[in-house]
């Protein structure tokens, strides 16, 4: 695809500044102070501009992959197990999702990971996929951007999926497309919507002279978003991958995780027996963004750790050994959170790990909130005893 190891790593580069030739380091452009949610989404630092990158460049994506994905950094890859979004058995082969469990999908519907709403301030869960005939959209032919856009959209607005579009609404119409030209446009009226809901890409936020190097040079034709009318979910076309759903948790119950992430596993279901998507036998799915190989499951909750973000250090420890990431937000008592790992684990899995590290820290935070009241009590006490003893030795000096 005429591809160099420089299109792979140009987003670090651009990040971290070069080296001269006496040794001094350069500094870097407006892409350093772009925020941590682009580094994020642009693979920390890394992108695929193709397939093909992943085997000619093995030597360099191998060992990035597995320490993205904190899998075993020795020997082969494990295969990457068959989709399972509510199955946790991965033995066979057999499409057994197809009719899901209902009351497993009832359970994991109704997991809430902060049913008191202290401590999740809002989440989203992200799924990605690619065609398995076409090449990423960095690299297709104007006509090649009208069919994918074409394939995908005809399923957005098929009935079985329309219908799944339409949940927490009560307007007639599921959702609406929405090309990239009107979301780039100034004003935005549903670019302001996207934002607010925390759907919306940070493709604004890239320099100019760059967009031909992370989307192509048809940039931003044969792109949009597909956006439900509750505004709770947005499917992205030919945005860096062919599709890209991500879905918030419930405005009022942001914790609910499980009601999201049954949404966008039937939403995947549903896509997966329809269209064929390009797969890898030890990556899984395939990306532009090496973090989002494998099960391509991604989620990114805000929590408020008022206790816990006084120490931000021990914060972040906390949540490496736990299997997170954790990036700074502009508020110093809030953190945003994501899974570390999607490749060699199964869709529930990836859920079920991330909840219960999450679990874990709000626990944590619990307690220390919890012994820090009961210092400030015990103060309060101590405090209102030594008045209540000196009031008393006072009147019995006044009394003699």
């Amino acid at each position: 695809m005429d591809h160099n190891l420089f299109d792979v790593i140009w987003p670090s580069v651009k990040k971290y500044g070069s080296i001269t030739a006496n040794g001094d380091k350069t500094s870097g452009s407006a892409y350093s102070n772009i925020s941590s949610v682009v580094d994020e989404d642009h693979g920390y630092g890394v992108v695929a501009p193709d397939f093909e990158s992943y085997v000619v460049f093995s030597e360099f994506f191998d060992p990035f992959v597995r320490e993205l994905h904190c899998v075993t950094m020795s020997g082969d890859l494990p295969d990457h197990p068959s989709p399972h979004f509510f199955n946790i058995n991965v033995d066979t082969e057999e499409d057994e999702e197809a009719q899901p469990d209902e009351s497993i999908v009832s359970a994991i519907e109704q997991y809430d990971l902060d049913p008191t709403n202290k401590f999740v301030q809002a989440g989203i869960l992200e799924c990605t996929r690619n065609l398995a005939n076409y090449t990423l959209p960095l690299t297709l032919t104007v006509n090649q951007l009208e069919e994918v856009e074409r394939e995908i959209t005809n399923q957005l607005m098929s009935p079985e999926i329309s219908v799944l579009m339409a949940e927490g609404s009560s307007e007639d119409e599921a959702g609406t497309y929405f090309t990239l030209n009107e979301i780039l446009e100034q004003p935005s009226r549903i670019r302001a919507q996207l934002a607010a809901a925390g759907l919306l890409l940070p493709i604004t936020e890239v320099e100019v002279n760059d967009d031909r190097r992370l989307h192509g040079k048809h940039w931003p034709y044969g792109r949009g978003v597909y956006v439900t009318t509750a505004g709770d979910l947005a499917a992205w076309v030919n945005v860096q991958d062919h599709l890209r759903i991500i879905c918030r948790t419930n405005e009022n119950r942001p914790g609910l995780l499980g009601r999201a992430y049954v949404r966008v596993a039937k939403l995947m279901l549903i896509f997966d027996q329809r269209l064929k998507f390009k797969r890898d036998e030890k990556l899984g799915f395939l990306t532009a963004r090496p973090h989002t190989l494998g099960n391509t499951i991604r989620f990114c909750l805000i929590l408020r750790f008022p206790e816990l973000s006084k120490t931000p250090e021990n914060l972040k420890h906390l949540c490496v050994t736990r299997g997170l990431n954790v990036r700074d937000t502009v508020k110093s008592d809030m953190v945003r959170v994501g899974n570390q790992q999607s490749l060699s684990i199964t869709e529930l899995q990836t859920l079920q790990d991330f909840s219960k590290a999450v679990h874990n820290i709000i626990t944590l935070e619990k307690e220390l909130s919890v012994n820090n009241s009961m210092k400030i009590a015990n103060l309060i006490t101590g405090i209102f005893r030594k008045r209540t003893t000196v009031s008393r030795s006072l009147r019995t000096e006044l009394n003699s």
